[in-house]
């Protein structure tokens, strides 16, 4: 008898050990715990709260420049129109959205023209605030070939408006295959390797004013007394 009632208070001591572990209450009558003393997470209303993290785009809209000639003004003019690149797109990835690429459906249906369609870019590189463009011109069979006064002319005007909206950017000086050439301007040639800044094609402005001038009366002939 002695024996059997060892071994039954060693089961009994063995389960109460047991519920303990487990985190059971021991006590026979269950007690309610104050919300004040649970976690926050086990409180009665609490909702987990979640952060969301939003990508950065990694493209954006940048200004570049096309042509026009508008119904109300007798000369081409500049228009500034978006194109789509990485956010960390170069002065010469802006550039090289204009070339090889006609205006688009929309942009043609508007009027605008894109001169630089004709030309091919080589390099851009900005150094001291002046952006150096290497361009070619592109016969129809896509060889080499010099372009007219008008084309470099528009082409310029394209190419200094769209590379003076880079911040960086105070001139640009124009290379044609590699070699420095008298590039047209709004009044006349510019000397080979000139910086050429937006004022030199101020008439492509759509708001563009040419000067008046005035010419003084010539002098009333004498009455003949002397």
């Amino acid at each position: 008898m002695r024996t059997r009632r060892r071994a039954s208070l060693f089961v009994a001591a063995a389960l109460i050990l047991a519920a303990a572990g487990c985190g059971l209450p021991t006590d026979e009558n269950a007690e309610a715990i104050d919300p004040e003393e649970l976690p926050e997470s086990l409180r009665p209303g609490f909702t987990a709260s979640t952060t969301t993290t939003v990508a950065a785009p990694l493209n954006e809209s940048r200004p570049v420049y096309l042509l026009t000639n508008p119904q109300d003004i007798e000369r081409t003019i500049v228009v500034e129109v978006e194109r789509q690149v990485r956010r960390s797109a170069t002065l010469a990835d802006v550039l090289a959205t204009l070339f090889g690429e006609a205006a688009s459906a929309e942009e043609s249906d508007a009027g605008y023209f894109n001169t630089l369609e004709l030309f091919e870019i080589l390099s851009a590189t900005v150094s001291d605030g002046v952006a150096t463009v290497d361009i070619v011109h592109l016969s129809p069979e896509g060889e080499d070939q010099p372009p007219s006064a008008d084309e470099l002319r528009f082409a310029a005007a394209q190419l200094v408006f769209t590379a003076s909206e880079t911040e960086s950017v105070e001139g640009v000086r124009i290379l044609l295959d590699g070699e420095e050439v008298s590039v047209p301007t709004s009044d006349a040639d510019a000397e080979p390797g000139a910086i050429l800044r937006t004022s030199a094609y101020e008439q492509f402005q759509p708001d563009f004013a040419p000067a008046t001038t005035t010419t003084a009366p010539a002098d009333e002939e004498g009455d003949g007394e002397g």
